[in-house]
C-alpha cells in the first residue's frame, strides 16, 4: 500500500470545494457544538431558578471589576460576591486584600471555571466558590456583598438601576 504525501493530501484538500451535502453537515456540526455549549455552560443555573429570574452568564468586564474594587477600597470584612460567574471579582477582592472573598453561583459550570481560575492564580486555597442560590444565602457576618443584576432582576426591588446593562451593588 502506498502512503501519500502529506503536502499532496493538503494541496489536494483545500483545491476541493464542498457540495451541499458536505456545507449541510458543517451546519450541522456546528448547530451541535453550539447547543452544548449552551447546555454545558449557560442552561444549567436556569433549572431552578424562576422563569423571571433568570439572567444568562456575562462576564464582568476588566473595567467593571475596577469599578467594584474601587467602590470596596477600603473596607475591612468579608467580602462576598452574588452570582460570581466565573470568579473574577471574588479573585480581584482577594488580591486587593479582601479576606475572606467568597463567590455563590447557581451554575455548576462556572463554579469549575470559578475554580480554575483561582488555581492558575494561586488563589486556590484562599478563596472559596459554592454553588449556592444568591437569593437564600445568608448575608448575616458579611461586611461587602458585590452583585451583578440584569435589568429583569432589578425590577424586582432588589437593588436601584445604576446604569448598563448589568448593575454593580456594592453594600
Amino acid at each position: 500500500m502506498e502512503q501519500d504525501d502529506p503536502a499532496e493530501a493538503l494541496t489536494e484538500l483545500r483545491e476541493r470545494r464542498l457540495g451541499a451535502l458536505e456545507l449541510l453537515q458543517v451546519a450541522a456540526g456546528s448547530g451541535l457544538v453550539a447547543y452544548a455549549v449552551w447546555a454545558l455552560l449557560l442552561q444549567p443555573g436556569f433549572r431552578r431558578v424562576p422563569l423571571r429570574l433568570q439572567v444568562p452568564y456575562v462576564g464582568a468586564s476588566a473595567r467593571q471589576v475596577e469599578h467594584v474594587l474601587s467602590l470596596l477600597r477600603g473596607r475591612p470584612g468579608k467580602m462576598v460576591d452574588l452570582g460570581s460567574g466565573d470568579g473574577r471579582i471574588v479573585l480581584a477582592a482577594h488580591k486587593c486584600g479582601l479576606r475572606p472573598a467568597v463567590g455563590y453561583e447557581l451554575n455548576p459550570w462556572l463554579v469549575g471555571l470559578a475554580w480554575l481560575h483561582a488555581w492558575r492564580a494561586g488563589c486556590a486555597g484562599n478563596v472559596s466558590y459554592r454553588r449556592e442560590n444568591l437569593w437564600k444565602v445568608s448575608l448575616r457576618d458579611c461586611h461587602n456583598v458585590s452583585v451583578f443584576l440584569a435589568p429583569s432582576v432589578v425590577g424586582l426591588g432588589f437593588a436601584e438601576p445604576m446604569g448598563g446593562p448589568s448593575h454593580p451593588v456594592v453594600v
